[in-house]
């Protein structure tokens, strides 16, 4: 058995490793002045209380208003948005309404992009907020023809407390792992709350009336590009680039949001996504085992010991220049914390996440 854990924490070391050199290879390209025909691309379901700041930001972008397009999809919300989304004064601004029978974030980006008029998709979520050149340090790398997707960074609001931090620093290693992933050249993931497409590539390669999981815009899509333009795929590694975001407010919403996430896992069709996501499930599988029977045989504490200081090592070096990009050195002081408790919590979640229901914008799935 040992020689299994030594062999599966090697595979560990050597996986993230391979998105550390390949975060270094991504670098800060010069902005070019490229100014197509953009569309942002949100829906939205009872944001209330995000409306007015979503607006307000994005009216702050710095790019031709002729050429940029704002679309809002409403997605059957039952509080104030739409109310309030129609007295908006924009007038790149067009809000969208979901017919009755259609529903879902899916439905609502693929409503939007047939109509949209932008060459470039951006897309979003409705509690986010942007730099003033968030649009065109994304449209920017379209310049290159071969782009067909941007994954854009996202990362959360500052707020204190060990919670808030435990979240954020599991945030910034997730955007670390699929930004070098990419400039690996082998896409695993990307996030829904930073991305930009070819209209065109979406329209060629979108399979979401096929994909039954009801989360994954962006993972799915991402897959689809990469099985026809494994090439076609950059990561914006630029702070104009950055959207940042709430993180949960709650531990029951935490959990509830990352069963979303892991649930969809099981519609991966993509060979390297899927073998990185078992990788890390039994590399911390590792870790409850050993701490376990450390319970009851000391011999297995040196073993553990053993494998959470190559794993802390491991986290270490890819974690260190991502929160450095982030500017979220502050969070450096909880990663070792966070390496005690994460083996047990990413249990837990795969397991209820194959178990039980999860709730989104008020409606309840099933896995």
């Amino acid at each position: 058995m040992l020689y299994v854990i030594a062999f599966i924490v090697l595979l560990y070391w050597f996986q993230i490793s391979k998105y550390r050199i390949g975060w270094d290879k991504i670098k800060i390209e010069s902005q070019q002045e490229f100014t197509p025909k953009a569309s942002v691309v949100i829906a939205i379901r009872n944001e209330e209380s995000e409306v007015k700041r979503l607006v307000k930001t994005l009216k702050k972008q710095i790019y031709p208003t002729d050429y940029l397009e704002i679309i809002l999809v409403n997605d059957h919300s039952t509080d104030t948005t739409l109310a309030l989304l129609e007295q908006v004064e924009m007038d790149n601004l067009r809000i969208i309404n979901m017919p009755d029978g259609e529903f879902g974030k899916k439905n609502a980006i693929s409503r939007a992009v047939q109509v949209a008029k932008g060459e470039i998709i951006l897309a979003s979520d409705a509690d986010c907020s942007f730099t003033p050149n968030w649009v065109q340090t994304m449209v920017a790398y379209f310049a290159n023809e071969q782009i067909k997707l941007v994954s854009g960074p996202v990362t959360f609001h500052k707020q204190k407390g060990i919670f808030q931090s435990l979240q954020a620093l599991e945030f910034a290693s997730l955007i670390g792992s699929g930004a070098g992933a990419i400039g690996m050249g082998n896409a695993i993931f990307c996030n829904g709350a930073n991305m930009a497409y070819r209209k065109t590539i979406f329209l060629e390669v979108n399979d979401f009336e096929n994909d039954k999981a009801v989360s994954g815009d962006d993972v799915f899509l991402l897959h689809s590009v990469k099985e026809k333009y494994n090439n076609g795929i950059a990561f914006a590694k630029n702070e104009n680039a950055i959207v940042t975001t709430e993180g949960v407010q709650t531990i029951k919403g935490f959990i509830n949001q990352r069963k979303r996430w892991t649930a969809k896992s099981s519609g991966y069709k993509d060979w390297a996504s899927i073998y990185t996501s078992f990788l890390v499930l039994f590399t911390n599988v590792i870790g409850v085992i050993l701490l376990g029977l450390s319970l009851f045989d000391f011999t297995y504490l040196n073993y553990f010991l053993y494998y959470f200081a190559l794993k802390f090592l491991a986290d270490l070096y890819l974690l260190l220049p991502v929160l450095s990009f982030f500017n979220r050195k502050d969070l450096a002081k909880w990663i070792l914390p966070f390496e005690f408790f994460y083996s047990c919590y990413i249990v837990l979640i795969v397991i209820l996440s194959f178990t039980n229901t999860f709730e989104w914008k008020g409606r309840t799935h099933k896995k």
